[in-house]
């Protein structure tokens, strides 16, 4: 197991993607705390999983925007498995809107769990593992929509370019520390969500056009990613963003090209 006997904190593991790291994470050998801020039902069920692989797990209750939350988290994580060697800040909202007349209450709750929420888990479990000199891991979950606004989604792309660009800050300056962090941008992923928000297989398959391999990744794909980030075998890897969406990132040749044909 790459991550045998590691202690894992995994933000907005309730439910699609993060619920697939926590799980892929324990499957690896990692002990897991499953954070959550509403869906507790959902959070119950990851650790009853977690616990069915035989690893431990507990779930805990934070808004990753309130200091005091992430305080909590961080000091709870460490009284009950002593120590924390990976974090894992996937929790994330998106409140969609014109930028036009997006209201500042959005904006601003939007870019405090998507960026804020990031800098204060990171803050924290930075600070414990440079003091316990044992180093770690640390994963941001961004978006390709940080490379491709998409319209109408208010402050989401922002916040998630501001996730790579503070991924890098922190890989350069914790380096030394031994700790590594690296983000991963996600396409679309067939999670709940998105399945409501695309609820025919027309609708799924009119998006999938848009992805070289036509089709939606898995929150199980993104998590093997997560365990490879997470783990010793990219030991040398700090700083990168691994764009996991299928090619979308290219999508607009994609399309060109099967326009091109049609015509």
């Amino acid at each position: 197991m790459k991550l045998r006997d590691k202690v894992a904190i995994v933000t907005g593991a309730s439910q699609g993607i993060g619920k697939g790291i926590a799980i892929g994470l324990a499957a690896a050998g990692a002990d897991v705390v499953v954070n959550y801020y509403k869906n507790a039902a959902g959070a119950e069920a990851v650790k009853n999983e977690i616990l069915k692989i035989g690893r431990k797990c507990l779930s805990l209750q934070g808004d990753v925007s309130v200091r005091k939350d992430v305080a909590r988290l961080t000091q709870t994580t460490l009284s009950e498995f002593g120590k924390i060697d990976i974090l894992v800040n996937n929790a994330g909202i998106l409140i969609p809107g014109a930028l036009i007349d997006l209201e500042e209450e959005k904006w601003d709750r939007v870019v405090q769990v998507n960026l804020k929420g990031v800098f204060l888990c990171s803050q924290a479990v930075g600070q414990y593992m440079s003091k316990s000199k044992l180093g770690g891991s640390i994963v941001n979950i961004a978006s390709i929509s940080a490379h491709m606004p998409e319209i109408y989604d208010g402050a989401y792309t922002p916040s998630k370019a501001g996730v790579i660009g503070l991924t890098r800050m922190l890989a350069m300056e914790w380096a030394e520390h031994n700790i590594r962090v690296n983000s991963i941008s996600p396409g679309p992923i067939m999670t709940s969500l998105q399945r409501q928000a695309f609820p025919t297989q027309e609708l799924v398959d009119a998006r999938n056009q848009a992805v070289p391999m036509n089709r939606h990744g898995t929150p199980e794909e993104i998590a093997k990613v997560a365990v490879f980030l997470a783990s010793d075998d990219a030991s040398y890897i700090t700083g990168a963003e691994i764009q996991a969406d299928g090619g979308s990132i290219m999508n607009m040749f994609k399309l060109i090209r099967r326009l091109s044909d049609q015509g």
